[in-house]
């Protein structure tokens, strides 16, 4: 599934309709958070997407501000839209400052699930574990995110994050997010979701969780349109939750392109 945005300010695009402008890393709202990753203690998610999302320039485009519920006990879906010069950490951080603005005070806006490991390291024929798997979730812990493991790497690690997000269900007061591609993915292309995530969301409906669809992609600046809300009985009912969730993001990101 591809789609070719186009440039509204002569901007110039790459393959796939993908912008060539580079946002900066804030390496200072980064490091941040180093004494959290060091001691463990969560930071303020708030403060720290505030930080991310004031550096973005051009300011992203924000559509469907209106689909937001009332209740902000929902799960957050978006495609996994990261580049060059575009990092996923920007789209995660206007995500979460959106919600913020919506429903006020409280942190972590949102609980994000991430990808906490890296491939290993190969020397030769060698094969080393590599460092982000003991510094990932220390980061994910430090911004009070739900770690889950590359699929198929460590499916113990992730079950026991999993476990922990459904008994959280109960007093959790804020959107779940998700990136249902996975790492892996890239700007300009929607990817079929990772195994597992059909599972998840149907666990996360039968607790009475919908879903919110979110489409990124690129028109001159990034764009980020939200959709109309996923039901609970329609995700139960659907074959695969997760295909259905990526449908809605497809037919926003077509949306996106007639508007």
């Amino acid at each position: 599934m591809e789609w070719s945005p186009r440039s509204s300010d002569g901007r110039r695009f790459g393959k796939a309709g993908v912008s060539e402008i580079r946002y900066a890393v804030p390496w200072d709202v980064l490091f941040s958070i180093g004494p959290n990753i060091w001691t463990g203690v969560p930071t303020s998610v708030d403060r720290f997407s505030a930080g991310f999302t004031a550096r973005i320039q051009p300011e992203p485009v924000l559509l469907g501000l209106e689909y937001l519920p009332d209740n902000p006990r929902f799960v957050l879906v978006a495609n996994h839209y990261q580049r060059p010069g575009l990092w996923i950490a920007h789209v995660a951080s206007v995500l979460t400052q959106v919600v913020r603005r919506r429903y006020g005070p409280g942190d972590p806006p949102v609980r994000w699930i991430v990808t906490a490991n890296w491939p290993p390291v190969r020397i030769g024929r060698w094969r080393l574990p590599s460092p982000g798997d003991w510094l990932l979730p220390r980061v994910a812990r430090a911004l009070c995110c739900y770690p889950v493991a590359f699929a198929g790497a460590d499916p113990g690690f992730t079950a026991k994050t999993l476990h922990q997000m459904l008994r959280d269900l109960k007093t959790l007061g804020r959107p779940i997010g998700l990136f249902p591609e996975g790492a892996a993915a890239t700007a300009g292309k929607l990817s079929p979701p990772l195994p597992g995530v059909d599972r998840l969301l149907r666990q996360l409906a039968k607790r009475g969780w919908p879903v919110l669809p979110a489409a990124i992609s690129e028109d001159g600046r990034f764009v980020i349109r939200l959709g109309r809300l996923i039901g609970t009985d329609e995700l139960m009912e659907a074959p695969d939750p997760a295909a259905l969730a990526m449908q809605r993001i497809k037919e926003l990101l077509a949306s996106t392109l007639q508007s």
